[in-house]
């Protein structure tokens, strides 16, 4: 049996103890689950199609030598940018750089894409700024990309 199984059942499991426990709050926690979906299954749907696309146009052999082992340094900045300006929720990023390593991307790369991905967010920036001001919202960003660049190259001496 596989992890996902092992997950749904357990979901079930807690599921129908909340039914017994309260039905109007498990109607109410499904509606919001719900809600949630709707608004991620759309994103998940764009990364799918995004994943097949590179995987026809893009050769195995090209993400190797732009985000391989053998990228280095440029690599990681290329992964970073990348992860900075991706539209992508955290729960799409996993799937997305796991066909990314499939294709050869290395480990420290495939770190910097999600660290980037989930912690800097271009589409967030209006926002942040509007909260925290542009001064925050600028150095945050920038010490981020900074820390994740230091990091990968860590993660990368260290799993090497």
């Amino acid at each position: 049996m596989d992890v996902g199984n092992i997950y749904l059942i357990i979901a079930a499991g807690l599921l129908v103890f909340s039914v017994f426990k309260s039905k109007e709050k498990t109607k109410k926690a499904l509606i919001v689950a719900g809600k949630s979906a709707l608004t991620v299954v759309p994103v998940l749907v764009v990364v799918f199609l995004l994943m097949g696309l590179i995987s026809a146009f893009l050769s195995k052999e090209l993400i190797g030598q732009v985000l391989g082992d053998k990228s280095g340094l440029p690599g990681i900045l290329i992964s970073e940018v990348l992860g900075s300006i991706a539209l992508i929720v955290p729960a799409a990023v996993f799937p997305f750089t796991g066909m990314l390593h499939e294709k050869g991307a290395s480990y420290p790369i495939i770190f910097a894409f999600i660290m980037t991905a989930i912690l800097i967010g271009i589409s967030t920036i209006p926002a942040e700024i509007k909260f925290f001001g542009a001064r925050f919202t600028i150095v945050r960003n920038v010490l981020t990309f900074v820390f994740i660049f230091a990091l990968s190259i860590l993660f990368g001496m260290l799993i090497a």
